[in-house]
């Protein structure tokens, strides 16, 4: 009975990721800027504009104009995030792929840098004072909140290891309805847990601040002075 009840939790958490995620995009598609507000420079072109794009969504490029250590920091996450994500695809496929063998050969590299990245950015909200004085409590939950994930993760794979299979039949069945048993793992129901919560926080949060910068005026508008 707790098994099914997971499992449908995690079925609504995707039904209400995907749902959330799309309603938000939506609404930023309809609200554009009657004003041109481009943060300058900027480019004069359309080319220039989505190149512009790509290196703030890929390179955070204002912030490492802004602070470096900060820019590190947030490299360091959201790629080691990107990497571990990718990691747990092997759960969606009954068969290993080929192409996640290097992640998962690498993959403690990858939580490495995802949790040093968690700490630093944790640390510069805690220690300097005019970040204190910016952040909501919302800002250091959704960072305790990864880096509990992260850490309940390493805890699983390296110290109080399950069967892997059994997630991976569970998680495939969240997605057809099909609901299996989890094992009986204390770890892993912490884990997945947490998941859930940001499974379900993420779309109503600023952590879908990695959609919404694509919509953003200042960096989307080309200069037509």
């Amino acid at each position: 009975m707790f098994d099914t009840l997971v499992g449908i939790a995690f079925s609504l958490a995707w039904l209400w990721l995907v749902c959330g995620i799309a309603y938000r995009v939506s609404v930023w598609l309809g609200a554009r800027s009657r004003f041109l507000i481009p943060l300058a420079p900027a480019p004069r072109s359309r080319v220039g504009v989505l190149g512009r794009l790509f290196l703030e969504v890929f390179t955070f490029r204002s912030l490492a104009r802004a602070n470096r250590t900060t820019w590190l920091a947030s490299l360091a996450f959201h790629y080691g995030l990107l990497w571990t994500l990718v990691m747990h695809l092997r759960f969606a496929y009954e068969v290993l792929p080929i192409f996640i063998v290097p992640f998962i050969r690498f993959g403690i590299w990858a939580t490495l840098a995802l949790v040093t990245g968690l700490v630093i950015l944790l640390l510069r909200r805690l220690l300097i004072d005019r970040m204190r004085y910016i952040s909501s409590p919302s800002d250091y939950l959704h960072l305790v909140l990864l880096l509990c994930i992260a850490l309940s993760g390493v805890l699983i794979k390296r110290v109080w290891p399950t069967n892997l299979f059994e997630v991976g039949e569970f998680f495939r069945g969240t997605f057809v309805l099909n609901w299996m048993p989890l094992p009986d793992h204390a770890g892993l129901i912490i884990h997945l847990s947490l998941v859930l919560i940001l499974l379900f926080v993420f779309p109503i949060s600023k952590l879908v601040h990695g959609v919404g910068v694509v919509f953003s005026p200042t960096f989307n508008q080309r200069d037509r002075s």
